[in-house]
């Protein structure tokens, strides 16, 4: 199975905060980043100490494309599977793509709505959904991400009311359905 190197990451972090130095040195002052300094992100399974660094990339227009790129790569453990670090990182995603002023603000709404939908319980009575997905309780990551989801289910129904957003985002049917799920608005 292919996955993640969890050393690449830590090394494209590290050449994100090389290349755009002033990251590393400023705190969280825009509000979705707020508390992003207070995770514990080394203690998480694969995931380097300085993402609070890729998150305040995503705010700087200059690095955003780099740190976006850099983030997809820290929050999946493999295609299509989300890794440990996808709950941490959800809830500033929702904020940062709560706000209009976002650089790629359209891409992190993408990486939101693949969280939603590869967060989704894998059903036990289909063999297979369970040779796709693999049994829920050996994948704790996408039950700690739909509580993500959950705590910040106001904000996700504000993303689903921001025309703006969802007309750039052409959003599917089945994304939606996704998204609302994932937040515990729809069964």
């Amino acid at each position: 199975m292919c996955r993640i190197d969890h050393t690449a990451v830590a090394a494209a972090v590290g050449a994100l905060a090389a290349a755009y130095p002033h990251l590393a040195g400023e705190g969280a002052t825009h509000p979705a980043l707020a508390g992003c300094e207070d995770v514990a992100w080394a203690a998480i399974a694969g995931c380097p100490g300085e993402v609070p660094v890729v998150l305040r990339g995503l705010l700087d227009a200059g690095a955003a494309e780099e740190a976006e790129r850099v983030l997809g790569s820290l929050v999946m453990a493999g295609p299509m599977r989300i890794g440990a670090a996808m709950p941490a990182v959800v809830p500033f995603l929702l904020r940062l793509v709560a706000d209009p002023s976002v650089p790629r603000r359209n891409e992190l709404f993408e990486l939101v709505l693949l969280a939603a939908g590869l967060c989704r319980p894998t059903d036990p009575d289909s063999a297979w959904s369970l040779a796709i997905d693999g049994r829920e309780e050996d994948h704790p990551e996408r039950a700690e991400c739909r509580a993500a989801f959950t705590a910040d289910a106001d904000l996700v129904s504000r993303l689903l009311a921001d025309t703006a957003l969802l007309t750039a985002a052409k959003l599917r049917d089945y994304e939606s359905a996704h998204l609302l799920e994932a937040a515990g608005l729809q069964a």
